[in-house]
């Protein structure tokens, strides 16, 4: 018997966008509701359905993100070395998320220090915009998103900071308000450009700076393990004070070799009341920054398996979540560029 194996399977779902589309790669929906191969498939085949097609049905206006970290809750060593943190399943994840993206995200310290190219290398798929986000303009004009020429790249500036002469083939976007670089606003201004779904990629700070905001409809968390005891953290907020009202959103896991895969819906996300005996104020001060260290134990809400999770398209998060290896960015202090027009990238 013949399989659909790997590859002709990511190439037959990577451009599904509708139910018509899926059904037209080969797919079917079964009377679960959920869609699976119409013939015999390989295991991997079919985990591609699970873990992608609901980004695939989500859309035109999805707002994602990925990190990896050790498993207490690092990016990177407090030096800033992040070669690397996950595996190689982990980065053919990554940069599959990146194959299903219009636009991938950086913050300026990301670009500093791990100089990324944000390019589709792992699997088959178009380049996302690479949109970096430097509101101090302080981003060398070296780095390969500049230079190498592979992709489209939009700078997003503020007006603070030196004026440079962006390289040829770079666009720059001028935000001259500082609060247009808050999550929503910059999601916004990339939908306008035709960049509905975007990819957040890197550092801790702008990942973190977006969940804070609940301007993501799903989070992926790779942990590695390995214990590092110090560094860079990855997500990092003003959490509450009262375990009861902790973020809980529904999660699926999926083991990528050695690593574990974390995906976490927040479109359904919600706090929920503490289970009876336990207390309502069990948080403890920590020392650590200005913003706590949120280690993400990656525990599901109570009862949301058991609900069944949806995604932003409404599909159920069935099966468990993916991630293959990815340099980290980290250091990401600040997010900005300046800009003319791009235009809108088919995925």
């Amino acid at each position: 018997m013949t399989f659909l194996e790997t590859e002709e399977a990511w190439e037959r779902l990577r451009p599904v966008r509708t139910g018509a589309d899926a059904e037209a790669a080969g797919l079917v929906r079964g009377p679960d509701g959920r869609w699976r191969w119409s013939g015999a498939a390989s295991p991997e085949a079919r985990l591609l359905v699970d873990r992608y097609l609901p980004l695939c049905l989500a859309g035109p206006r999805l707002t994602i993100a990925q990190l990896g970290q050790s498993l207490d809750g690092f990016i990177a060593t407090r030096t800033g070395d992040a070669d690397y943190v996950t595996g190689e399943e982990d980065r053919r994840h990554l940069h599959r998320l990146r194959a299903l993206a219009d636009a991938v995200v950086v913050g300026a310290g990301t670009a500093v220090a791990d100089d990324p190219q944000l390019t589709v290398r792992a699997c088959a798929g178009a380049h996302p915009v690479r949109v970096v986000l430097d509101p101090r303009g302080r981003v060398p004009l070296d780095r390969r998103v500049f230079t190498d020429g592979s992709a489209p790249t939009l700078w997003v500036v503020g007006t603070t900071g030196e004026h440079r002469t962006p390289p040829d083939g770079v666009d720059v976007l001028t935000l001259s308000d500082p609060d247009a670089f808050a999550p929503h606003h910059l999601v916004r201004a990339l939908r306008r450009r035709g960049l509905g779904r975007i990819l957040v990629e890197g550092g801790g700070v702008t990942v973190s700076r977006f969940l804070h905001a609940a301007a993501l409809h799903r989070l992926y968390v790779t942990v590695a393990p390995v214990l590092l005891g110090d560094g860079i953290p990855g997500l990092r907020f003003d959490g509450t004070t009262v375990m009861r009202d902790a973020l809980r959103p529904p999660v699926r896991r999926d083991t990528l070799g050695e690593d574990t895969l974390f995906e976490l819906d927040l479109s359904a996300a919600r706090p929920t009341p503490p289970l009876d005996g336990q207390h309502h104020h069990t948080g403890e001060a920590r020392g650590e920054g200005e913003h706590p260290v949120d280690h993400g134990d990656g525990q599901p809400l109570a009862g949301a398996q058991a609900r069944g999770a949806e995604g932003p398209g409404g599909h159920a998060l069935a099966g468990a979540p993916a991630a293959d290896v990815q340099r980290q960015g980290h250091g990401d202090q600040g997010e900005h560029h300046q800009g003319h027009q791009l235009g809108q990238r088919g995925v």
